[in-house]
């Protein structure tokens, strides 16, 4: 009976000591990721991409809208009625609209260079035999991994929050204002999740998948397609990307992004088990 009770307790000493193990491991990993976006300028990369599309949005904005005026003023006689209507679509005076503009080129252009940036540096690291010390002095490949999601998926995700609210506040000073500050922070929040979760697919999937080219183009291909192409049915409010269609349109029903952020979570939790199952074996 004593026995019985010494070795279990013993197991349990020994389980909570590989919890343990492995929590420390994963904050040593996210430590060394945190000095290594920052060294590599990688922090300073995503933050310049978020506010520079920013300001080139809204240069366009006060440029390319004043161009129907300028013309009505030198040629009187000129129908320019669809030149207004697509310098109103394409750089819209009203902040929901804008703003909406923004978050697509984030989603498009931010998000095609940060997925490229970042989908062969575990393929690169892992070939380049840089994993071999830190496995033999204890750590598993799934420490690594998520300290690398963790990490470049919350940088990139923090840019781009940071970047809609200044969007937000600057854009507020000369257009019209239909939108309040509580419906942008929760679409800066949204869209910056929208990245945290591009970017961990992203390095999942350049593990899971062989080849690293058919990783990024199967992210790039949902990131740009799959918005556009859902809208138009009814079941695409259910999908992950729908998150993105949200900010996309400067939604305020934020009862719709409950169950694509769970159905996410669930893809991501499931992707993280196939990517660190094929990396342990390898």
């Amino acid at each position: 009976m004593n026995n019985n009770h010494i070795n279990n307790n013993h197991i349990n000493n020994n389980h909570i000591d590989t919890n343990s193990s492995t929590v420390n491991n994963i904050k040593c990993c996210i430590r060394k990721d945190i000095y290594e976006v920052s060294r590599t300028g990688k922090l300073i990369l995503f933050l310049a991409l978020s506010l520079g599309m920013a300001v080139m949005i809204m240069a366009f904005t006060i440029i390319f809208t004043d161009v129907p005026d300028a013309l009505t003023s030198e040629l009187p006689d000129l129908d320019i009625s669809s030149l207004e209507s697509m310098m109103s679509t394409l750089y819209p005076k009203m902040l929901r609209e804008s703003l909406g503009v923004y978050a697509y080129y984030i989603g498009v252009f931010y998000s095609l260079i940060v997925i490229l940036v970042c989908n062969n540096i575990l393929p690169r690291e892992k070939k380049e035999g840089k994993w071999i010390l830190p496995k033999e002095q204890g750590y598993k490949c799934r420490d690594i991994i998520v300290g690398k999601c963790l990490v470049y998926g919350c940088a990139s995700g923090l840019a781009v929050t940071i970047g809609y609210l200044m969007y937000f506040i600057v854009a507020s000073a000369f257009m019209e204002r239909n939108m309040t500050f509580g419906n942008a922070f929760v679409c800066s929040l949204v869209h910056g999740l929208n990245m945290f979760f591009i970017i961990a697919y992203t390095f999942l999937f350049s593990v899971w998948f062989k080849s690293g080219v058919a990783a990024a183009i199967s992210i790039i291909g949902t990131v740009l397609f799959a918005p556009d192409i859902l809208r138009w049915f009814e079941i695409g409010k259910y999908f992950p990307t729908y998150l993105l269609t949200f900010v996309y349109d400067s939604s305020d029903e934020y009862g719709s992004i409950v169950a694509p952020l769970v159905i996410n979570l669930i893809l991501l939790v499931f992707t993280y088990v196939m990517a660190t199952e094929k990396a342990e074996k390898l």
